[in-house]
């Protein structure tokens, strides 16, 4: 029934709303036809019911209370029903209002404020999040200087062209990069920020071949001297990449707590406990050290280079791992480019270059020499690796691929570190050299 509203009556049947928990109470005005307020459990809203020309009843949403008056909601219910008479659906018209309001912010946001709200939502709970980000608008960022742009003013030529030229030179790269914007214009997609995803059918620019890069014993010691002159963090971490098999971000990232050592001995074996989330396959590993690897550790941090409270193990901060790899292998091929030239001109010979490498050819090397000259069985090499078996394996070959093998990959890696002392590290009396 219609009656008179006033603020005390909207006040009284909102608070019964709340205490009682009603699921909706109303108040139909007796002045202007159709204007009715509703009060929920937290909301009280004016509404205006009207009957539109094809018939059929519509209720127009008006506003809240009390950012909306009793006078306001009126004006408001008049207005809307001569938009009814005048054969024009209100809901129609709001509809419109939002889809336009949406187009002009589509248009007026940016890039960057677009790569921001994804870092803030999406990229922080991804272990890899910050890398994903460098590659959007980083340094060598494949949208670095379009981050001023308008979202909604990117294009598929503009960003194909990118992706393909960078593939001419680096195929991964490419599509890597590629991978990251797609998912970065999806979520912009699905948060409506953009219509589409305007590279969404692009196809992955260049083929990507994998690593074939094995070093020789020789390298390798080349690669360990050099190593010695980076000094603290890069230098005893590419010596480590070297005794253990594991990924450059696995262990630049070695929080000390992961290890388990017997500090008191100086020269015993220990263990390093990788828990899933910091490995890329997902898994926890249990990585047995050497006794040269624990030598390593031990050197580390006793480095007076490393800031003594943190808790990693390779850090410049104190309080973040490590990073700038670029830096330190561009060092790295200097020195050991600065070697072979010395060996030459003494031997009265022409220096060559050491081909092309990447840290990552460390676990190609180290897979190649152990089963070539070592003659380690290739599933414990694999699970030296931390390897997943693929769907094409096997059943009974993926269930034995995901055991531990710890004893085998202990005996292993003692043999590999007895190679590399033998054959790598320059006098072995010198411990790490």
């Amino acid at each position: 029934m219609t009656s008179s509203i006033t603020k005390q009556a909207i006040d009284a049947m909102a608070a019964r709303a709340h205490r009682t928990g009603d699921a909706q109470l109303e108040l139909v005005d007796d002045r202007e036809p159709g204007l009715r307020v509703r009060a929920g459990k937290r909301t009280v809203t004016w509404s205006l019911l009207v009957r539109l020309r094809n018939g059929k009843r519509s209720r127009v949403t008006l506003g809240t209370w009390p950012l909306m008056s009793i006078a306001e909601a009126r004006d408001a219910a008049r207005l809307h029903r001569q938009q009814v008479m005048e054969g024009v659906d209100p809901n129609e018209v709001k509809q419109a209002e939002v889809e336009t309001a949406k187009r002009e912010l589509e248009c007026r946001l940016t890039v960057k404020d677009a790569l921001d709200k994804y870092e803030a939502i999406k990229l922080a709970q991804l272990r890899h999040g910050p890398e994903r980000r460098r590659s959007l608008d980083g340094k060598r960022g494949i949208i670095s200087d379009l981050v001023d742009r308008e979202l909604a003013s990117l294009t598929r030529a503009e960003l194909t062209s990118r992706i393909r030229e960078l593939a001419v030179t680096s195929p991964t790269a490419g599509n890597r990069k590629l991978a990251h914007l797609k998912a970065f214009l999806n979520w912009c997609v699905n948060e409506d920020f953009i219509e589409t995803n305007v590279i969404d059918k692009v196809k992955k620019p260049g083929r990507e071949v994998p690593r074939t890069r094995c070093h020789s014993l020789d390298e390798l010691k080349e690669i360990w001297a050099a190593a010695g002159r980076l000094g603290y963090p890069f230098g005893p971490m590419i010596r480590l990449l070297i005794v253990i098999p594991m990924r450059r971000e696995e262990i630049a990232s070695l929080p000390i707590d992961e290890l388990k050592i017997d500090w008191d001995e100086e020269s015993g074996e220990g263990k390093w406990t990788i828990p899933g989330e910091r490995v890329k396959n997902g898994r926890a590993l249990n990585v047995p050290l050497s006794p040269l690897a624990t030598r390593i550790i031990r050197t580390v941090i006793d480095d007076p280079a490393r800031p003594k409270e943190s808790r990693f193990l390779f850090t410049t901060t104190g309080t973040t791992s490590v990073s700038g790899f670029r830096k330190a292998k561009d060092r790295l091929d200097r020195y050991i480019h600065d070697a072979r030239q010395k060996a030459a001109t003494k031997a009265g010979t022409m220096a060559t270059e050491m081909p092309h490498w990447r840290v990552h050819d460390l676990r190609t090397s180290f897979a190649t020499q152990a089963a070539e000259i070592l003659h380690i069985d290739i599933s414990v090499v694999d699970r030296m690796l931390n390897h997943v078996a693929t769907a094409t394996t096997s059943k009974v070959a993926r269930i034995y691929n995901m055991s531990e093998l710890f004893e085998q990959r202990r005996e292993a890696s003692n043999a590999w570190a007895d190679l590399l002392e033998r054959e790598v590290i320059e006098c072995k009396k010198k411990g790490t050299g």
